[in-house]
């Protein structure tokens, strides 16, 4: 049994530059603060494998999936569309924009489960869902949240570039959740 001391929380995401259109609504989610905490726009990702407490002697190994990466993934277009909350859009704790067509982020979800299960990582239970948080609502909203979550349901927000894969720990100690870089990967144009 290993010293918990020996654990860290870790994660594998793609970091996101929101597009110009998210870029404008990030003003209109921060007026409604402090019921709603946007996310930071650097901090913003996608996360593709939430892997929780990682033993230290698992770190090296996970690098190399990332790094292997390179060769099998290139560079990809996500164009984002739409807005929802989860769990529910009458009672949103995490707000959401969708993306319109997941399958390259899915290829990589579904390498990295199958990667890190031969660690003994379990396969994520839920499924993949991909989407881009924007806020965390920590009390009872206006309603002028509700208004922009109806009005921007379908909202059409341009499309990015991905091309870095990073392998994140997570420290919750702080009140807002800090991310430390373990390893960055580039993907390939090709």
């Amino acid at each position: 049994m290993m010293h918990s001391n020996q654990r860290t929380r870790t994660f594998i995401a793609v970091p996101i530059q929101p597009p110009r259109g998210l870029k404008k609504l990030m003003p209109r989610l921060e007026k409604l603060a402090p019921a709603v905490k946007p996310v930071d726009v650097e901090q913003m990702h996608i996360t593709l494998k939430f892997l929780g407490p990682t033993e230290m002697e698992d770190i090296m190994p996970v690098s190399r999936i990332l790094k292997e990466m390179r060769s099998r993934f290139k560079r990809i277009k996500l164009a984002f569309k739409g807005l929802g909350a989860f769990p529910r859009e009458d009672h949103p704790n995490v707000i959401w924009a969708g993306i319109s067509d997941a399958s390259a982020l899915l290829e990589m979800v579904e390498y990295l489960e199958e990667e890190t299960e031969k660690l003994g990582y379990p396969r994520e239970r839920k499924g993949f869902h991909p989407h881009l948080t924007l806020a965390r609502v920590k009390a009872k909203p206006s309603e002028d949240l509700f208004d922009i979550l109806r009005d921007r349901k379908n909202a059409e927000w341009g499309e990015v570039s991905v091309d870095t894969i990073k392998f994140f720990q997570s420290e919750l100690k702080t009140p807002q959740a800090r991310y430390h870089e373990m390893q960055t990967v580039k993907l390939p144009l090709r």
